[in-house]
């Protein structure tokens, strides 16, 4: 009987850190998620501003990795200046408005967002509506957080799934 015991402690104890992390995951009053998720909307902001140096100073020093919503390959490790960025909005620019964010702290140095980016796609004199979902990483750099990498994946109009109001429930 007491091997068996030591034996259910011993997986018992095994386990709890795997319930830590769960937890720590679901903790959406967490600091540092939720200033991830204020700079979220700053950075669409400054984008649909035109604000090239607001934008880049959320991005990493290191570089970004990219993943586009249009179906290409995943990007190369991309460092963008404030200046490239505005030459880039000579061509390509939007008006974006961030849905549903979400914070998640994965460790002390690294948080998730996730959340839905709508609004006009303008490249040229052609607008056209734009859907995407975005799983985005911020990591902690000299005490600040900053953009590592994103996904984005389309959310198109009528697909396969149209987003429902149940679709944002949790339950606990």
């Amino acid at each position: 009987m007491h091997k068996f015991l030591s034996i259910i402690c011993l997986a018992g104890l095994m386990s709890l850190p795997h319930v830590k992390e769960v937890f720590a995951h679901d903790d959406v009053n967490d600091v540092d998620a939720k200033t991830c998720v204020k700079q979220v909307q700053e950075y669409w902001s400054a984008f649909s501003r035109l604000d090239a140096a607001a934008a880049v100073a959320l991005h990493s020093s290191k570089g970004i990795y990219a993943t586009n919503s249009d179906g290409s390959f995943h990007k190369p490790l991309k460092i963008t200046t404030a200046e490239q960025m505005k030459e880039n909005f000579a061509s390509y620019s939007g008006l974006w408005k961030v849905y549903y964010p979400e914070g998640i702290p994965l460790s002390k140095d690294v948080i998730l967002t996730r959340y839905y980016l709508e609004g006009l796609s303008k490249s040229g004199a052609s607008q056209t509506p734009y859907r995407t979902r975005v799983t985005h990483i911020w990591v902690k750099e000299n005490g600040k957080w900053v953009t590592r990498s994103w996904h984005f994946s389309p959310a198109n109009y009528g697909g396969v799934h149209v987003t429902q109001s149940f679709d944002f429930n949790r339950e606990k």
